[in-house]
C-alpha cells in the first residue's frame, strides 16, 4: 500500500487495515501533518480492494489528546509571518484551516469499509471528533472521553456536535458538550458511546482485531453495501432508503460471485471463501 506519513502508520494484514496514530511523544495530538495525511490514509484504505475493515488505534500512552495547539497556532490574527492582513483575510484563512480539519475527520466517516476505534487513555477534544466518525468504538478501562471545547472558550466544530447525537441521546450530548467534563469508560459504555470495555490497551486492540476478523470473514461487497445504505439512510426517508436499498441489491450483490459462493458453501456445509467479486 503506497502510503507514508510522519504521524500515521498504516498496516494491512489478513484483509484488516490498522491505522496507528503514531506521534506518541505528543500523546498523538493532531498537527497540520495529521490533518493533511489522514484523508490520504483513508483513501488508501478505501481504494485497496484487499481491505475489508479498518481499525484506528493510538501508539503510546494515549489514544489522542486532541489538537496540538502549538503547531496549529492560536487562531486568526492580523498578521502572518510579518505580513499585514485584514481581519477578513485572517478569518477566511482560519476558515480554510477549519474546513480542512473537518474534511480530514469526515474522510473517516466516508470510508467505504467499516472503521473500528480501539481507544485507550485520553480521547478528548479532537479525539472525540475522530472516534465519533468511526462506525464502532471499543475502549480500555482507562479510557477518558471529553468534549472539552467549552472549557477553552470555543465551540466544537470538527464533527462531534454533528455525529455524537446519532450515537448517544441528545441529553447525554448536551451534558458532555455544555459542561466540557470528562467521563470514564464505564459511563461511556452505559450511555452507548462505546460497545464494550476491556482491561487495557493491549486487550482493546486484540478485541478490535477479533471483531474486525469477524467482519472481514463476510462478503466484502455486502459489507461495503451495508455501510453505504446505513450512511445514506441517515438523510433519507424510510421509503427513499428502501428504494435505494433495493436498487443496490439488484445491481450489486444479486450479481456477485460471493452470493453464488455463499449458496454453494451452504449446500456443501463449509465456510464460504469470499473474493469480493
Amino acid at each position: 500500500m503506497d502510503f507514508a506519513s510522519s504521524v500515521l502508520t498504516l498496516e494491512v494484514n489478513d484483509h484488516i487495515a490498522t491505522l496507528w496514530l503514531d506521534r506518541p511523544e505528543k500523546r498523538n495530538a493532531m498537527s497540520p501533518e495529521f490533518i493533511a495525511d489522514l484523508p490520504r490514509a483513508m483513501a488508501a484504505i478505501g481504494e485497496n480492494e484487499n481491505v475489508r475493515v479498518a481499525i484506528i488505534a493510538g501508539r503510546g500512552k494515549s489514544f489522542c489528546v486532541g489538537i496540538d495547539l502549538a503547531s496549529l497556532g492560536g487562531g486568526s490574527s492580523g498578521s502572518a509571518d510579518g505580513e499585514k492582513i485584514s481581519g477578513a483575510t485572517a478569518s477566511l484563512r482560519q476558515m480554510k484551516v477549519t474546513r480542512d480539519f473537518q474534511a480530514a475527520i469526515s474522510s473517516v466517516a466516508e470510508c467505504p469499509v467499516p472503521v473500528i476505534a480501539a481507544i485507550h487513555s485520553h480521547c478528548i477534544g479532537a479525539g472525540m471528533d475522530l472516534v465519533t466518525a468511526c462506525d464502532i468504538r471499543l475502549a480500555a478501562e482507562d479510557a477518558l472521553f471529553g468534549v472539552r471545547e467549552t472549557k477553552m472558550g470555543i465551540v466544537a466544530d470538527v464533527g462531534t456536535l454533528q455525529r455524537l447525537p446519532g450515537i448517544v441521546t441528545r441529553g447525554q450530548v448536551a451534558e458532555l458538550a455544555y459542561t466540557g467534563k470528562d467521563i470514564g469508560a464505564e459511563r461511556a459504555e452505559k450511555i452507548g458511546l462505546v460497545n464494550d470495555v476491556y482491561p487495557d490497551a493491549h486487550a482493546v486492540y486484540a478485541a478490535a482485531q477479533q471483531l474486525a476478523a469477524e467482519i472481514a470473514a463476510n462478503a466484502p461487497l455486502a459489507v461495503r453495501g451495508t455501510k453505504f445504505i446505513l450512511q445514506q439512510g441517515e438523510d433519507l426517508t424510510t421509503e427513499q432508503s428502501l428504494l435505494l436499498n433495493g436498487l443496490w441489491t439488484m445491481v450489486s450483490t444479486l450479481n456477485s460471485n460471493d452470493l453464488k459462493e455463499a449458496m454453494q458453501a451452504f449446500m456443501e456445509k463449509r465456510a464460504p471463501d469470499f473474493t469480493g467479486t
